[in-house]
């Protein structure tokens, strides 16, 4: 019998074939004493617009945009999508304050911080694996409901990133291929070194091309905040 985690991976296999997908983070963001509640600040709302022209050819084709429902991610989503004429599906399980996050995935947030994910693969090995298989699941589930097209996911730093790995999984070459290996191999070497910034993330899946990643023309402050949990005033955290 199939493990929930190999059920989830066919999922979203079937859902993602044949599809690129976009994963990316949100905008530069204020302080607020509840992480759902931080807004994007001016410079976010810049980096959405300075990506929608830096990108916009590799944006041409999405038909489809799913972000976690808070603030800050459903605004990003918004002014990405709006000039593509589409609007945005919210999708709770994308959003990481969500009890399968553990103690144990809020003490390696603090640790690691802002990083790429593959530190934190190395520091805190299989703490996420959770969170990915949730996310993933998330995605597999409104498959139903996407139209033939491109997919936009938008989503928080750190987690986002073991989505965008299971993702990579999910748009491999089919086991058996000669190509499969190096295929994967370089795919997943791109989403694990990368340090994801604002208005940043990975397009995977287009035709001959694993894996890139696709930075925004406006900068990343990574020191204004050593975590996400680091925005929440008085250190009142979500949970």
């Amino acid at each position: 019998m199939a493990t929930a985690r190999t059920a989830m991976a066919r999922a979203l296999t079937a859902a993602l074939s044949g599809r690129r997908v976009i994963i990316l983070r949100h905008g530069n963001t204020g302080k607020a004493e509840v992480d759902a509640e931080r807004e994007l600040t001016e410079k976010g709302r810049s980096q959405c617009e300075q990506f929608g022209k830096a990108w916009a050819s590799t944006l041409h084709g999405v038909t489809n945009v799913l972000a976690s429902p808070v603030r800050r991610t459903a605004h990003t989503a918004a002014l990405v999508a709006e000039p593509l004429g589409l609007g945005v599906t919210p999708v709770e399980g994308l959003y990481f304050v969500q009890p399968w996050r553990t103690a144990e995935m809020k003490a390696a947030d603090a640790d690691v911080g802002y990083a790429p994910v593959g530190e934190y693969i190395s520091r805190h090995p299989g703490v996420y694996d959770k969170a990915a298989e949730m996310m993933a699941t998330a995605v597999a589930e409104r498959s139903g409901r996407l139209v033939p097209g491109d997919l936009l996911i938008v989503g928080h730093a750190g987690y986002l990133s073991f989505l965008a790995l299971e993702v990579v999984e999910a748009l491999a070459p089919a086991s058996g291929s000669s190509e499969r290996d190096e295929w994967l191999q370089a795919a997943r070497k791109v989403v694990l070194d990368a340090n994801v910034g604002e208005v940043c993330g990975f397009e995977i899946g287009a035709p001959g091309r694993g894996a890139r990643y696709l930075p925004n023309p406006e900068s990343t402050d990574f020191a204004a905040a050593s975590s996400n949990d680091a925005f929440i005033i008085n250190l009142k955290v979500a949970s």
